[in-house]
């Protein structure tokens, strides 16, 4: 998906997430892997991701996957509910959540407005959720499901998979737990060793 937004709005919601992550060092830990969002934000309204030249004036933007963008929209509108926010942080985040959203049925109003029903509750995590699950989510989506309409239809069942209630995430969390101790690590920091090929948007 294309996130395009103008250069204040980009940075407000740079700040928002940033602002969501605290600044803590035990904050900023535990909150990381979010940060990969707020990355790209940064990187769009720095003009080194897309730029879009509209009757309206210049968008600027970058490219995002659906399944790691609608789990991060998710998690930083649960984040938002534990920190004392602005009517601005609000509104970035509406923001946000309205680009995805008519993103979604703009491209398959059915399967869109499915995902929609569904990917709110999946922000909602413990703190020692392990993030590297979203990163395999990921993945299987753009290595395992087709492209264009058909990769699009598989998103309900990935959303699905993203709850930390989901049989998946179950599963690979128990996979990565005896992984680690047959390491002597923790699960956390069990890298992915994975080649990701270039992405065909």
């Amino acid at each position: 998906m294309e996130l395009l937004g103008d250069e204040n709005a980009l940075v407000n919601l740079h700040e928002t997430l940033h602002f969501l992550c605290g600044i803590s060092a035990s904050d900023l830990d535990r909150h990381e892997h979010a940060l990969s969002l707020a990355y790209e934000i940064r990187k769009a309204f720095e003009r080194q991701r897309l730029c879009r030249s509209t009757e309206s004036g210049e968008l600027l933007g970058t490219q995002l996957t659906w399944p790691h963008l609608l789990f991060y929209t998710a998690y930083f509108r649960h984040l938002a509910g534990y920190r004392s926010t602005t009517k601005e942080h609000h509104d970035s985040l509406a923001e946000l959540e309205n680009a995805v959203e008519s993103a979604l049925v703009g491209y398959d109003a059915k399967v869109g407005s499915e995902v929609i029903s569904l990917y709110p509750c999946i922000g909602s995590v413990p703190f020692n959720f392990y993030a590297g699950y979203v990163e395999d989510i990921t993945y299987s989506w753009l290595y395992d499901s087709g492209s264009g309409k058909m990769r699009f239809r598989r998103l309900p069942a990935l959303v699905r998979a993203l709850h930390i209630f989901s049989t998946q995430y179950q599963q690979s969390a128990m996979m990565l737990e005896r992984e680690a101790k047959k390491r002597g690590c923790s699960p956390h920091q069990l890298q992915d060793a994975r080649e990701w090929p270039e992405i065909e948007w």
